[in-house]
């Protein structure tokens, strides 16, 4: 069996211990024994929950919006927020970061766009990659990656 969560793909082997068929369709598995994890993202997420503030220039019009960051890596970030971003322009993000430091006008390009309709206060996401990442902007992601990654590997003892 094998399925993909987050960018990770999980393969394992079980067998049937019990399958039922009455009143709906059971299967109950053995606990696999070995499981095999492979991370298909080239960069590691890390879930936030930062307030963040960017904008984009277009011509003589400057469009700012305020949002949270869901997830940072070192490769870029997911962003929730309330006005629309366009993949064309460049947006220029700064927020503070939890562990010390701050990103400051550091250049992103938009990646994906979604709109969550059920959302009223953040009703779009954009995944955005770094682009000539500052060097003070490299070190505050590196710390707060090493930090989470720290807290994950004693987390999981």
């Amino acid at each position: 069996m094998h399925f993909i969560k987050d960018g990770l793909f999980v393969n394992f082997k079980s067998s049937t211990s019990v399958a039922l068929a009455q009143p709906n369709g059971i299967l109950i598995i053995e606990y696999p024994r070995t499981l095999d994890l492979h991370n298909l993202r080239k960069f590691e997420r890390f879930k936030t929950n930062i307030p963040v503030t960017f904008f984009c220039e277009e011509g003589d019009k400057k469009f700012e919006d305020l949002g949270i960051l869901r997830d940072l890596s070192s490769g870029g970030a997911l962003i929730s927020h309330t006005k629309e971003a366009t993949k064309q322009k460049p947006l220029y993000i700064s927020l503070e970061l939890p562990t010390g430091g701050s990103i400051k006008l550091q250049k992103a390009e938009v990646q994906n766009l979604r709109k969550n309709p059920k959302s009223e206060s953040s009703p779009y996401v954009t995944g955005v990659k770094w682009k000539d990442l500052l060097p003070e902007t490299q070190e505050g992601i590196s710390r707060f990656v090493t930090q989470r990654s720290k807290e994950r590997r004693e987390n999981h003892r």
